[in-house]
């Protein structure tokens, strides 16, 4: 008798402590969704993945995916995601495939359609929004290295000083970093600025690229912009030759060649 009063007591102190999530352990039904913001990478900055909150989420029930039970009758949804990013659909229709349409959040954002997604009981489903910058044209747009000018034009959309300057990082044709600057000017309609170039002593000739980034209001960098320019003026060297394999090393089927094979008398 104790026992089962212990249980109970268990049962009801998860309850009030979690809510329904200890009941979805037991016996688990719907899903959630989840809004994300993806901002892509920079040489001094990893891919970063944020909750979109407040994004309008319109779903629609395809078809049932799989065996067992299923978990919920719901099979059509119009839901605006909370302050981080997620919404829970207790009654979501699953195991089954659902189409989402996902609208606003992040600036850039807008609407993305036929988001096709496979959801599992009591899962969290994940729709996605992928920032991806611009292309920015430069000028110069092929440099000597031999004689690089001391700045570089470069023209888009999207630049904005209300956090602080832009910046503008340089990769070489591997994706290495070289420099990053802070923009000299920068145009009161956000479609030009105007950076200093870095050294380019001993760079060899190929395919650099520009990131162009603005400050955002906690202090990190966004990537608004990608720019191409082409270095001429020194090849790199020719790499030597792969050396001859020696046949006596080499192990095959039929063993090494003739003339490894020492002849005995």
């Amino acid at each position: 008798m104790k026992t089962a009063k212990r249980v109970l007591l268990i049962i009801a102190l998860g309850y009030f402590a979690t809510g329904c999530w200890f009941f979805d352990q037991l016996n688990p039904s719907g899903f959630t969704i989840k809004t994300v913001v993806i901002t892509p990478p920079s040489p001094t900055q990893r891919q970063m993945i944020n909750n979109d909150p407040n994004v309008q989420v319109i779903g629609n029930w395809q078809g049932d995916n799989g065996f067992g039970s299923i978990c919920g009758s719901q099979q059509t949804l119009n839901i605006t995601t909370g302050s981080d990013g997620t919404k829970r659909i207790s009654d979501g229709r699953v195991p089954a495939v659902w189409i989402f349409t996902r609208s606003g959040g992040h600036t850039g954002c807008g609407t993305i359609f036929n988001i096709l997604r496979a959801i599992s009981c009591a899962q969290t489903t994940t729709l996605e929004c992928t920032l991806t910058g611009s292309n920015f044209g430069i000028s110069p747009a092929s440099i000597d290295v031999n004689a690089p000018p001391a700045t570089a034009l470069l023209s888009g959309q999207g630049l904005n000083t209300t956090y602080g300057t832009p910046t503008v990082e340089f990769y070489d044709e591997y994706g290495s970093y070289l420099d990053g600057r802070v923009a000299n000017t920068v145009s009161s309609d956000g479609t030009w600025l105007e950076a200093t170039m870095p050294g380019l002593s001993g760079a060899y000739s190929g395919t650099y690229t520009i990131v162009i980034l603005n400050a955002t209001s906690d202090g990190s960098r966004e990537v608004v912009g990608i720019a191409t320019v082409w270095i001429y003026g020194n090849d790199a060297p020719v790499p030597p030759p792969d050396p001859v394999p020696d046949p006596c090393l080499q192990g095959s089927p039929d063993g090494p060649a003739p003339e490894c094979t020492p002849v005995v008398y």
